[in-house]
């Protein structure tokens, strides 16, 4: 008997789609469920075998591929990503392209000794399910090339797997900002929960000739980003809904942030379609929209979190008249620190703030007196003093 704790899940790019590289490091793959595996097509024999006895089956084509899913965090996907869109990050973007990136994909059950691996699997859908209560989850629909299995106490992971995900689970609460028909939610409306979803939807090659069952390639054909939306019903809701009778589209982003890193998916171009919303007499009335991208190719953006571990205002004093302002900045140490700078004022009578920038704000000088001006980063704090004069 196994137990699915004692499973290691790994996976290592290819360089050559179907072959497993050698000499390079597997990676560890975190997941909540494994469905990648073989599926064995099967033809009736309809063969009369001089008595009525059904006369069995014959071993057809061989599907290899299946869900992976897992627990969406900070590094995980990245490369799971590539391959769905096709192409490879540039400057941490990335957009649709028409590259081929596969992988293999392995597990092993250390306590009985069985292994099995896909090779040639690329991405054929990525899938991103947002709650309105718990972590986000990404699912990943392989399409492979081959499959073997093997139970002779040894893997085909080489060597320990590098754990390269971030520590950090996303979770409803990291989505940090969300905008739908340049509306951001709760404002004009609340959205409860959404999903997301980039298809090629691969299509597969068979090959005679080879003497394999498996698939001689799996080829993606177009790319169709789409999603769902749930959200409360309102005068905005309503204007957006208002675009499924004329197919104009409308832009959709969401950012996951947390203190290991954060990803912007851009939808610039969307359409929605829905059916007109309604609801009983305690019900919150809410719609439920399916969003799909047309045109412009979805992005997204990420960036690593460098935490601030010392913080300094300049200037360090300032004095000026009424009606005028300074720019205060924060330097954060170290200089690369991602953190957001936030500004208060001890004295909003005699000095405002105003947040111009990641580490910078405006002080608008309003009355006479003294402000003392605090940036405030991870817990971290600095000031500088306003003093402010009627002439």
């Amino acid at each position: 008997m196994s137990s699915g704790a004692k499973v290691v899940s790994a996976f290592v790019r290819e360089t050559t789609p179907g072959v497993t590289p050698t000499g390079i490091p597997w990676n560890l793959l975190k997941r909540t469920s494994w469905g990648l595996g073989p599926s064995q097509n099967t033809n009736d024999n309809d063969e009369i075998g001089g008595s009525r006895m059904a006369q069995g089956m014959s071993m057809g084509t061989v599907d290899v591929g299946g869900d992976v899913a897992a627990k969406f965090r900070y590094g995980q996907h990245d490369d799971f990503l590539a391959s769905c869109f096709g192409a490879e990050w540039v400057d941490n973007v990335l957009t649709m392209g028409n590259d081929r990136i596969a992988f293999s994909l392995a597990t092993y059950a250390s306590d009985i000794g069985v292994a099995s691996i896909v090779r040639g699997a690329q991405v054929s859908v990525f899938q991103m399910e947002v709650p309105n209560d718990g972590d986000v989850t990404a699912t990943v629909t392989f399409a492979g090339l081959g499959w073997d299995s093997k139970a002779d106490d040894t893997s085909y992971i080489s060597g320990d797997p590098a754990d390269n995900a971030g520590d950090l689970r996303y979770s409803f609460k990291e989505v940090t900002s969300i905008n739908l028909n340049g509306i951001d939610g709760g404002d004009g409306f609340c959205i409860d929960t959404f999903n997301v979803q980039y298809d090629n939807n691969v299509q597969t090659q068979r090959c005679i000739g080879t003497g394999s069952p498996y698939a001689g390639a799996n080829i993606p054909t177009t790319f169709t980003p789409s999603g769902s939306i749930t959200l409360s019903w309102s005068k905005a809701a309503w204007d957006v809904w208002s675009k499924t009778l004329t197919g104009a589209t409308v832009p959709f982003s969401f950012t996951l942030a947390n203190d290991e890193g954060q990803y912007t998916f851009d939808f610039p171009k969307v359409q929605v379609a829905g059916d007109w919303p309604d609801g009983g007499n305690t019900d919150i009335i809410q719609v439920q929209l399916d969003i799909t991208a047309a045109d412009v190719s979805p992005t997204i953006t990420r960036a690593a979190t460098v935490p601030a571990t010392a913080i300094s205002v300049t200037p360090a004093t300032s004095s000026g008249v009424v009606g005028s302002s300074v720019t205060l900045t924060a330097n954060l140490t170290p200089a690369g620190a991602t953190d957001v700078v936030q500004w208060e004022s001890s004295d909003p009578s005699v000095a405002t703030v105003t947040s111009t920038g990641q580490k910078t704000c405006r002080a608008d000088r309003v009355g006479d007196g003294t402000a003392t001006i605090t940036g405030k980063a991870r817990g971290l704090s600095a000031t500088t003093a306003i003093t402010v004069t009627t002439e």
